[in-house]
């Protein structure tokens, strides 16, 4: 391809494969054996699609913001990892006859960008995103992005936004919900710069909550001292983050830090839950785009993310930043389509 473009492709169901199990009762279940093509114009609504996947096959950001380029190929890789997953039985209890229609897939935003730095590409990937899922959240489905570099999250936030039709004219006839954003990575993401990169998605959205007169409620959990100038946490001061540290992860008791994240959900309406995968370390999650030599445990950001999950208010979420170039035994993935079932799991089993 010579030309730099931007494409939604349709979802490719050939991904969603896993055992056959002829000789197990009924409750053999894999969650390959339910997903379908994620259904648009209320359609979802209709048959019951209460989650709607949606790739961002794009590290133009990851590119521009000199890291590791890779993870646009990890989409497709999240999926046929998750698909082989079995559906646990608290769900097919619950839901039962419903089955078959709660997981919907609606393809990829492919970002092709030839291998170089391409103007104006990054912003359009992420405004074509964010109208897949502005569409999959108006359907009252939760939309879950699948990265991807973390550029993702301006796209993420960007279809929340748009779904809540969050806007000065809809500000007289309605209250705003308040937005809050929890983010587990080693960086703040919230770099000055004069294009968007993946280190620039919350400062972005900061900005565009101040151009509607909005407040920013950002927490960034698992922040590395190391892996954040200077610059940034004075950054962070002067826009209010509450900044968990990866430090702090480790060291404080979890009574402690689960009253820290349940006091910042009490202060929103609406969550839009987003994990880097690279707030791991390189010894767990060896494929991202920019490893960590500390990270946080994978325990505590599974038992963290079903707190988060149990406010109900999550709208929105997404995992970024796998890198399958630099994985190893698809270990990397695995623990992404972990965390994937973990939401899945946690929103159907509270709604």
């Amino acid at each position: 391809m010579t030309a730099t473009t931007v494409e939604h492709a349709k979802a490719d169901m050939s991904l969603w494969t896993g055992r056959v199990e002829p000789f197990e009762t009924a409750r053999a279940r894999y969650w390959y054996q339910l997903a379908q093509p994620y259904a648009f114009d209320k359609a979802a609504q209709r048959i019951g699609q209460r989650i709607g996947l949606v790739g961002f096959a794009c590290d133009q950001g990851v590119r521009r913001n000199q890291g590791r380029v890779g993870a646009r190929m990890s989409p497709p890789l999240l999926r046929s990892t998750f698909a082989k997953l079995p559906v646990i039985s608290e769900i097919q209890d619950r839901f039962a006859d419903e089955l078959p229609t709660l997981l919907g897939d609606a393809g990829d935003i492919h970002c092709h960008d030839n291998d170089d730095f391409a103007d104006q590409l990054l912003e359009q990937a992420q405004q074509q995103y964010a109208d897949v899922v502005t569409d999959v959240i108006k359907q009252d489905s939760l939309a879950i992005g699948l990265g991807g570099g973390h550029a993702m999250a301006y796209g993420s936030f960007l279809g929340l936004w748009q779904a809540l039709n969050l806007s000065p004219n809809s500000a007289a006839h309605a209250p705003m919900p308040t937005i809050g954003i929890i983010n587990f990575d080693a960086h703040l993401d919230i770099r000055a710069s004069n294009v968007a990169t993946s280190g620039t998605p919350f400062r972005q959205i900061a900005e565009h909550l101040q151009q509607h007169n909005h407040p920013f409620h950002y927490c960034c959990i698992g922040v590395s001292r190391l892996s954040n100038t200077a610059a940034l946490f004075d950054r962070a001061e002067q826009l209010g983050v509450q900044v968990i540290s990866d430090e702090d992860c480790h060291h404080k008791k979890w009574k402690k830090l689960a009253a820290q994240i349940e006091s910042f959900i009490e202060q929103v309406d609406i969550i839009y839950l987003t994990i880097d995968m690279d707030c791991l370390p390189a010894s767990v999650v060896p494929g991202v785009s920019a490893p960590a030599a500390y990270g946080i445990e994978l325990s505590f950001v599974e038992r963290a993310v079903k707190l988060i999950m149990a406010s109900a208010k999550v709208k929105m979420a997404d995992i970024a930043e796998i890198n399958p170039t630099y994985d190893s035994d698809g270990r990397s993935c695995k623990v992404a389509a972990l965390l994937l079932a973990t939401i899945i799991e946690r929103h159907l089993l509270q709604s």
